[in-house]
C-alpha cells in the first residue's frame, strides 16, 4: 500500500509551491483577480482536490481556479483533500461530476444574503464586495433585485424571468422613480440610499 493510498481522503495543508495544475476539463481558468481578493480577505474556504505525484509534488484534480487565485494572492499554503491518482477518463468524469453536482445560489437567495450582510450585520458595499470577490456594482445590482415584486422575485428564483430582464426592470423603475434619463443614470451619480421593496431599510 503506497503513501497516497494510505492518505486517500486526508485533508492536508500543503506549501503552495508544491501544488501544480493538472489536466482541466473546463479549459482556461479565466479571470481570478476578484477571487484572489476574496481569498486574501477571508482565506481559502473550499479545499482543492489533489493527487500526489511525489514526496513534494501534488497535482490538482479539482480547484484549478482556486489554485490560480491562491497563487495570485501569494498565500504560502493551500488546503487540499488527497485522492488516489485517477486515470485520464476518471479525472474527466470526476471534474464533470463535481461541477454538475455543485448548485450555486439563485439570484434572489444571493440578494437576501447580501441584504442581511449589509443591513443586519452592518457591512458596507465595498467591504462585502471584497469579501465575496465581486464588484461593488454587482453587490448593488443583486440587492436591487429585492425591489421586484414578490411574484417577480419568485419568477427569477425559478428561472422563469431571466436575470438580465430582472435587472433591466429594476434599473428602469429606479430611473422612472427618480426622474432620471437613462444617459444620466449611466453616467454615475453620488450614492443615494433608498427604501427597498421588502422592508423599511434602504438600498442604494
Amino acid at each position: 500500500m503506497d503513501h497516497a493510498t494510505v492518505l486517500d481522503g486526508a485533508l492536508l495543508r500543503i506549501p503552495t509551491r508544491h501544488v501544480h495544475p493538472g489536466p482541466n476539463a473546463r479549459g482556461d481558468v479565466g479571470q481570478v483577480s476578484e477571487l484572489a481578493v476574496s481569498i486574501s480577505a477571508i482565506g481559502q474556504q473550499v479545499p482543492l482536490i489533489v493527487e500526489q505525484l511525489g514526496p513534494d509534488r501534488f497535482q490538482v484534480i479539482d480547484g484549478h481556479r482556486r489554485l490560480s487565485a491562491i497563487k495570485l494572492a501569494d498565500l504560502p499554503t493551500v488546503d487540499a483533500v488527497l485522492r488516489r491518482n485517477p486515470g485520464p477518463a476518471e479525472r474527466i468524469i470526476r471534474q464533470l461530476a463535481m461541477h454538475a453536482q455543485s448548485r450555486s445560489f439563485d439570484p434572489i437567495a444571493e440578494a437576501r444574503a447580501l441584504h442581511h450582510l449589509m443591513w443586519d450585520r452592518g457591512l458596507g458595499r465595498e467591504q462585502i464586495a471584497r469579501l465575496v470577490g465581486k464588484s461593488p456594482a454587482w453587490v448593488r445590482d443583486r440587492i436591487g433585485l429585492l425591489q421586484l415584486t414578490e411574484q417577480e422575485q419568485a419568477e427569477v428564483a425559478r428561472g422563469g424571468m431571466p436575470l438580465v430582464a430582472a435587472q433591466s426592470a429594476v434599473r428602469q423603475r429606479r430611473q422612472n422613480r427618480d426622474g432620471v434619463a437613462p444617459a444620466q443614470a449611466s453616467a454615475g451619480r453620488p450614492q443615494v440610499r433608498r427604501h427597498c421593496s421588502t422592508c423599511s431599510c434602504e438600498v442604494a
